[in-house]
């Protein structure tokens, strides 16, 4: 999404602009795709922020797009709702700070002035950084001290409550949460965005990159499909020319790349040092957040009703250990919604559950590659492990949901191997680099690259998440269209 955004944003600012993309569809986690006659998406599952006077809905105005999206407001009571073994309680979270602070208030009736402080630190470091509320004329803090605050001891210092300390951080596979690493402004950042409002996109997330890809038409810029980048070609210091896996060549003036980092290393080839070692080093070191096994369930006609929220389920409180408790007792956690279509208001014709699962699962298998026309590729023993994963996750969420027993049509699964042929981060990685707020630093990749017409974006550069990508894609912009121009308008777009 953010290279769309930068496409447009360049179009419309008067450079000659061609986008380069891989696959058939464009978009990268955008994409959806139709198992049954069922859309299903890759990523998008629900957006946050998109409410009148928010700053996704402003930067989507800016964008023309926002008045076009097919959506619908999920539920103002409930958009997440959390649950855990051994508790028959479910805990609501709720639109609107005000609202969010009351409904769990009665969950946690004497947690009210901790809930109210939880709120106002969340929003308090969501101002450290300007361009989350567009507060265009605010400079960047000018120390890191805001980065290094643990999410998982921040939450405990707001709340002594066990188990509200649970609910609050209960829907943290959003964002890959680790109790010894997840830094409080990535989850302010994330829970923030929902509080505020929480969308889900009608007929699947796909029809954002559609409507950008129309915008960047509009202004005069191309989009190549299935045109895979293999190299970049230099003259001295700067890139003259992308070279494709085809052997074609691009000429151009200024690259910005929104592929993952790690594919610098094959786009440099480095053999004049054009980038220097220790960085691509620490590319290729960073950590990376686990990926995602995903399924996706075809129900009977009129047989389950649609859910207008999400369903969270971890299976103990401790979920910042989630990730490390998914390798003994799996899954550990997981995320259960039903898709909203425009073929219904009532019932939903798909179901899908998401939980953790590292790449070494499916390690033996990684010289495997998806076609878009042959999932069985990778052969019966991963067709095997597949389905074997799958009913387990479903016999988990049979408890929760026992309404889908007898109405299940098909099961349709992807593995980390499926995130990486299709989304290319080359370990199945769902958010790409973890932030880590002890070394915070170290994931935090720069905009320019030291090859003067190089710019990196996307949710390795700055976070993940609709949002997030968005302002990285407006940092990757600044630089080459004039700063303050370009905020003016996407503040007074309307």
């Amino acid at each position: 999404m953010s290279g769309l955004i930068c496409a447009y944003i360049l179009s419309k600012e008067g450079y000659k602009v061609a986008v380069l993309e891989k696959n058939k569809q464009v978009g990268g986690c955008l994409q959806t795709f139709v198992r049954d006659k069922c859309i299903f998406d890759v990523g998008v599952h629900y957006i946050g922020g998109l409410g009148e006077g928010q700053s996704l809905n402003q930067y989507f105005k800016y964008l023309g797009i926002r008045d076009s999206l097919k959506l619908q407001r999920m539920d103002l009571e409930a958009f997440d709702t959390i649950g855990f073994n051994d508790d028959d309680t479910t805990y609501k979270m709720a639109q609107g700070h005000e609202r969010f602070v009351d409904s769990l208030s009665q969950q946690f009736p004497k947690e009210q002035l901790a809930l109210k402080n939880y709120s106002k630190a969340i929003k308090g470091i969501c101002h450290k950084f300007p361009l989350y509320f567009l507060e265009v004329n605010k400079a960047y803090p000018n120390n890191f001290n805001h980065l290094e605050i643990n999410a998982q001891a921040k939450i405990a210092s707001i709340t002594s409550n066990s188990k509200l300390q649970a609910v609050l951080g209960g829907n943290n596979i959003l964002y890959a949460g680790r109790g010894t690493a997840t830094p409080f402004y990535l989850h302010a950042m994330v829970m923030n965005s929902y509080i505020e409002s929480a969308w889900r996109c009608i007929d699947g997330g796909s029809q954002i990159a559609r409507l950008l890809i129309k915008q960047i038409r509009k202004e005069g810029g191309t989009i190549f499909k299935q045109k895979e980048v293999d190299q970049f070609i230099f003259d001295g210091s700067n890139i003259k020319a992308v070279q494709l896996n085809t052997g074609e060549t691009i000429n151009c003036k200024h690259v910005i790349s929104s592929a993952h980092p790690h594919q610098l290393s094959r786009f440099v080839r480095n053999e004049r040092g054009h980038l220097r070692k220790a960085y691509l080093n620490r590319i290729q070191q960073t950590k990376a957040t686990p990926s995602i096994f995903s399924v996706h369930y075809t129900l009977k006609p009129n047989s389950v009703e649609y859910i207008n929220g999400n369903y969270y389920h971890q299976k103990t409180t401790d979920v910042w250990n989630a990730i490390d408790n998914n390798v003994k007792d799996w899954p550990s956690t997981y995320l259960a919604l039903t898709p909203k279509t425009s073929t219904s208001d009532t019932h939903a014709d798909s179901f899908a559950a998401m939980c953790y699962m590292e790449y070494d699962d499916v390690k033996i298998w990684e010289n495997s590659f998806n076609t878009v026309s042959k999932e069985s590729s990778r052969g019966a023993s991963y067709e095997a492990f597949k389905a074997e994963k799958a009913s387990v996750l479903l016999e988990e969420v049979y408890k929760k949901f026992p309404q889908l027993k007898g109405n299940i049509i098909n099961t349709h699964a992807s593995t980390p191997l499926s995130f990486r042929d299709y989304i290319g981060c080359p370990t199945g990685s769902f958010y790409g680099f973890e932030r880590n707020c002890q070394d915070p630093l170290r994931t935090a990749l720069a905009v320019q690259t030291r090859i003067p017409n190089l710019r990196l974006t996307g949710q390795n550069i700055n976070i993940h998440g609709i949002l997030g990508v968005t302002v990285s894609a407006v940092l990757a912009c600044i630089g080459l269209v004039d700063r303050e121009k370009l905020l003016t308008d996407i503040v007074s777009a309307t």
